[in-house]
């Protein structure tokens, strides 16, 4: 409460100063609100992950089973967190170096988490196959079609004779 409060009393007096300065303090409270949200989402995900690992092995889960119990519970959690999917990518990314690190990430784990960061990196237009830009295939770019079958562009070319 006292957070919103405090962003709303820096955007007002960004607006009423009207300056440069004040201009550029609106893009920096929206970065620090969207890295609070990656925080915070990448710590409930690291629980989560924490207590799903720790189920999976209490019901005797192994390998693919406990890796697909484990990306439920994930899906779950993003689920329910209502972020966009940048903030849930950035916050898995987190969750499992942050898992990774303090030696408490299964292979089980790092499966699921992989399987849930590629479907929302799917969704966020991240990495994927053929995203280098240029041109794949097909016939080369140029001029259009001719609609009169005369060769040459479209109605806008005329060759020079």
């Amino acid at each position: 409460m006292f957070k919103a409060g405090l962003v709303a009393a820096v955007c007002r007096a960004a607006v009423v100063v009207g300056s440069v300065a004040g201009a550029s303090v609106l893009p920096a409270v929206a970065v620090a609100a969207a890295q609070d949200a990656v925080a915070e989402l990448a710590a409930q995900l690291a629980a989560t992950i924490t207590t799903a690992q720790a189920e999976a092995q209490a019901a005797g889960l192994t390998g693919d089973a406990a890796a697909q119990y484990i990306e439920q519970a994930i899906q779950a959690a993003v689920a329910t967190s209502g972020q966009s999917p940048a903030v849930v990518s950035q916050a898995l990314s987190q969750a499992r170096q942050s898992l990774s690190q303090a030696g408490t990430l299964s292979p089980a784990a790092a499966a699921a988490i992989g399987t849930v960061q590629s479907v929302v990196s799917g969704q966020t237009g991240g990495p994927s196959a053929g995203a280098g830009g240029g041109q794949t295939g097909g016939a080369p770019l140029g001029a259009p079609g001719s609609a009169g079958g005369g060769g040459g562009g479209g109605s806008d070319y005329r060759p020079a004779t």
